[in-house]
């Protein structure tokens, strides 16, 4: 299958712990944190109002951050692998994230994995982080900010594999042919009865694309 397009989300997908939420804790104000996921978990607030905030009191300059965050994140066994085996069978594979370019690129340099990324990027103010979005304000079908509208650019292909594990990997695991998800992507496709597949780690996916 030559069009086949494997999307992939970073925050607790390709990285085991969430980055995103992991670095708004650690270096931010963990009680807003917990205020705005709370408000998400609960229906009361959008992801883009949530990551906004998060990150507000985020003041640490970027380069501390990165060289933390290499020393200490962690991805999920397999995933050079499995991009390895979609250049050799000609899929095409890309990372589509709410988090930042400034904090996966060095994390995926590192891993010398070169792929094709869609996410957002942030500018590192010493008076706090602010969010640039690169994703329209609101999508048709879910009224986020959302991944969708990336997904839908692939729609012409011949499969969409989409693998996730949370709220913002809903509306374009919706949107594709095949899932693979795990963690709180897992429990709503559960809730909705969408078929999808369950995973540990990249090395389960390739062995099934494959």
């Amino acid at each position: 299958m030559s069009r086949r397009t494997v999307v992939v989300d970073f925050d607790g997908t390709v990285t085991e712990q969430d980055l995103l939420d992991t670095i708004a804790i650690t270096f931010g104000d963990p009680e807003v944190y917990q205020e705005v996921d709370d408000g998400l978990d609960e229906g009361r607030l959008p992801l883009r109002e949530v990551i906004t905030r998060e990150f507000q009191p985020v003041r640490t300059p970027l380069d501390d951050v990165v060289r933390w965050e290499l020393d200490n994140v962690r991805i999920r066994p397999g995933f050079r692998e499995l991009v390895e085996l979609a250049n050799q069978r000609g899929w095409r594979v890309v990372i589509v994230s709410s988090g930042f370019h400034e904090l996966i690129e060095p994390i995926l340099e590192r891993e010398g994995v070169e792929v094709e990324l869609h996410a957002n990027r942030v500018d590192p103010r010493a008076d706090g982080w602010r969010v640039l979005w690169q994703y329209d304000e609101s999508c048709d079908s879910c009224g986020e900010s959302c991944k969708r509208s990336v997904v839908q650019e692939f729609a012409g292909d011949d499969e969409i594999v989409y693998i996730g594990d949370g709220y913002s990997d809903r509306c374009a695991a919706e949107a594709s042919d095949r899932v693979f998800a795990t963690r709180g992507l897992a429990r709503y496709l559960d809730e909705r009865g969408i078929e999808y597949e369950r995973f540990d780690d990249f090395v389960s996916i390739a062995e099934s694309l494959a």
